[in-house]
């Protein structure tokens, strides 16, 4: 019996001492981490692409320093284009003036004698552009048009901007 609460006491020293400990960084909740602030991995000449990259980051996705994208003028409408390099994958975002300009783009895939080789036709009201190589996704949101090879990283877009709605990013 004496044994019985020797151990009970011990327990309870235990425990107590376990939660008067004072909390570690490391111990805190997720909630209360402080998250990365988007401008310190923004330049300030794509400074466009910050609510986005913000964005990311706060869903808590990992983003390495945005640099421009060789989609830079690739559409005569804007000049903003943002490389952005995550832990789920690398996007190369357009972004336009208004979410009006992104919905009049039509993107088809048109034929291709190899069949790992895709050939894609961009149509905007104003020009008509062609974009070939392995296999591209597409996603359209709010002001962005967000090109990617990769499948799981495009559908993984897909349910950030599903469960933030159609607002912009």
């Amino acid at each position: 019996m004496r044994l019985l609460w020797v151990s009970v006491a011990l327990a309870l020293i235990l425990l107590a001492a376990c939660v008067s400990r004072p909390r570690t960084p490391d111990s805190l909740p997720a909630s209360t981490e402080q998250k990365p602030d988007a401008a310190k991995l923004v330049p300030a000449d794509l400074a466009f692409a910050k609510p986005l990259v913000q964005l990311l980051v706060d869903s808590g996705w990992a983003v390495q320093p945005v640099r421009p994208s060789k989609l830079n003028g690739f559409f005569r409408a804007t000049n903003k284009a943002a490389w952005i390099d995550t832990d789920k994958g690398i996007l190369e975002v357009v972004f336009f003036d208004n979410p009006a300009q992104v919905d009049q783009i039509q993107i088809s895939e048109g034929p291709s004698d190899i069949a790992s080789y895709h050939k894609y036709v961009i149509k905007t009201p104003a020009e008509t552009r062609r974009m070939e190589g392995s296999a591209t996704y597409f996603t359209k949101h709010s002001n962005m048009l967000i090109v990617t090879i990769d499948a799981r990283l495009n559908e993984a877009l897909d349910r950030l901007f599903a469960s933030y709605g159609s607002g912009p990013a």
